[in-house]
């Protein structure tokens, strides 16, 4: 069993770090080729247990293993020990983005950090690129690399509730760009606008806040938004029709994202 030290923002020198091992991992691969579709598939089967991007097939002890191999693979190499495997900037934006989705399922499956908050899940420490990061921390270096491409945020629900869904498969850097587009797409169906057309009012998810690289300006910044994370186009265009194109004719309003923990699958009757 491979232990893995998790230690919480509040732990002085890790000491209520939560128990959490590894399951036995899979031996890995020895090269991690993110530039290779296949090494996206584990990930992409174990998002196949979240239809609609939430939970709803019962975890197993296979997909465990699959994730854990999986894990073990980003945990031994990355763009900082071997940039070598990475042929472009969005291959390695598509590793960390992948890292997120992962370790954001495996600490919410897992029955050592099963009390914790999503801020105390946020914080955790995890094994990656031959060293150690945190969820937090990799939405950091994703917008540290990425700071005009506000739609990378989409992708890094760390476990509320009311955040964007997962995706729908594991990003991969030759499909990057297209990706994006779609995950945008299904967060834009799935509740991150509200429209009430006799208040002339636009509402959008308290979310938006964790999308880096907008304008200030409120009305300028719903518009950006309108074009990056397009609502239904019944909905779009009734925005259109009532508030105008720059949306002059309406009020905005923000609306508060459930933070509570969204809850795993259930594990399977062994």
């Amino acid at each position: 069993m491979a232990a893995v030290a998790l230690c919480g923002p509040l732990a002085a020198g890790c000491t209520r770090a939560p128990a959490f091992r590894l399951r036995p991992l899979a031996a890995a691969a020895p090269e991690w080729r993110q530039a290779l579709p296949a090494t996206h598939e584990p990930l992409t089967a174990v998002l196949a247990l979240f239809p609609g991007g939430r939970p709803g097939t019962a975890w197993s002890a296979g997909a465990g293993r699959v994730l854990d191999a999986y894990l073990a693979a980003l945990a031994g190499a990355g763009p900082r020990t071997r940039p070598d495997l990475f042929p472009s900037g969005d291959h390695a934006l598509a590793y960390l983005a992948d890292a997120h989705v992962a370790w954001t399922i495996a600490l919410g499956e897992n029955g050592g950090t099963a009390g914790l908050d999503v801020r105390e899940l946020r914080d955790l420490r995890v094994p990656l690129d031959g060293g150690t990061t945190t969820l937090r921390g990799l939405e950091g270096e994703i917008a540290r690399r990425a700071p005009y491409e506000p739609r990378l945020a989409l992708f890094l629900n760390p476990g509320w509730r009311g955040g964007p869904p997962l995706p729908d498969g594991a990003l991969d850097g030759d499909a990057f760009r297209w990706q994006l587009a779609r995950q945008a797409r299904r967060c834009g169906d799935s509740g991150f606008w509200a429209f009430d057309p006799v208040a002339h009012r636009l509402t959008v998810s308290a979310f938006a806040a964790e999308m880096w690289g907008l304008p200030e300006a409120p009305l300028i910044r719903a518009r950006r938004l309108l074009e990056l994370v397009p609502p239904p186009a019944a909905m779009r265009d009734a925005v259109t029709a009532a508030c105008g194109a720059s949306l002059e004719r309406c009020t905005l309003a923000v609306a508060p994202i459930d933070s509570s923990r969204l809850l795993m699958p259930a594990p399977q009757p062994r």
